[in-house]
């Protein structure tokens, strides 16, 4: 969020949960809202924010107005609008449009909505709350596409068994090659979950070359990447530093596998 130009720079940061986010300004506070609607609960704008706005900002005509609204029953999206017009880091137009995208969430039936909550949380690298969202959403609705996504979540999450019995379930109800396909790169990925092995004799020779040069191909493209680049530098440093990194990925990892609140 640093590289947003500020007008006012908070002392202490608004922390947002459901980004798991500090915010320093109400130009990050705008960015948030723009980019994340999916994820505004209706309670937003309570006496928490309202007095982060007065107390760390000097937004006291904001923090007014948003008292005004909140007394007299004013729904959310009015005062998240108000928001965006006065920390004026947005356009009328951009303002306009992103008017139009929250009611279209409110038009849309509740497992589409909580499939682009999935994917809200996906993108934003929180695994466990995308698994959360896309399960709701299977739960209201039985989509096969998004049954895939909540496959690939189980699997980033190290669900591979979940993933598994997932996969093969869209693949006896849908006979699609996707699912297969995931199967077999499961399988390449964990060796222990074998389901492919009920299915592999029915897979077309030429196919399955395909699949195996896929994969070779993105194992080939990961160890070429700058991550595993900078795991390298840092395991030429030394043990120590290199158990500290260790360390702190396997936190994060771990974090983003509970991140089911």
């Amino acid at each position: 969020m640093g590289l947003l130009l500020c007008t006012e720079y908070a002392e202490h940061p608004y922390h947002y949960e459901k980004l798991d986010v500090d915010l320093w300004s109400i130009q990050e506070l705008c960015y948030v809202l723009y980019h994340y609607p999916v994820i505004i609960p209706e309670d937003f704008v309570d006496k928490r924010l309202i007095h982060w706005l007065r107390g760390e900002l000097q937004l006291e005509t904001l923090a007014a107005k948003l008292e005004q609204f909140m007394g007299a029953g004013e729904n959310r999206d009015a005062m998240i609008l108000m928001i965006l017009r006065e920390g004026n880091y947005y356009t009328q137009v951009e303002i306009a449009t992103f008017a139009q995208e929250l009611r279209r969430l409110k038009e849309i039936d509740r497992a589409s909505f909580n499939e682009l909550l999935g994917d809200t949380f996906f993108r934003m690298g929180k695994y466990g709350r995308a698994v959360e969202s896309y399960q709701e959403s299977v739960q209201e609705g039985k989509d096969p596409r998004v049954q895939m996504k909540l496959g690939d979540s189980y699997v980033t999450v190290m669900e591979f068994r979940r993933a598994s019995d997932l996969y093969e379930e869209i693949y006896i109800e849908t006979n699609s090659e996707k699912p297969l396909q995931k199967l077999y790169f499961l399988n390449k990925l964990e060796p222990s979950v074998n389901t492919i092995s009920k299915y592999v004799n029915y897979i077309d020779t030429a196919k399955l070359s395909d699949w195996e040069h896929t994969y070779d191909a993105v194992l080939k493209k990961v160890e070429n990447s700058e991550r595993v680049d900078k795991i390298n530098k840092i395991y030429q440093q030394g043990s120590v530093e290199f158990r500290k990194a260790a360390a702190e990925l396997i936190h994060k990892w771990k974090r983003d596998y509970r991140d089911k609140v």
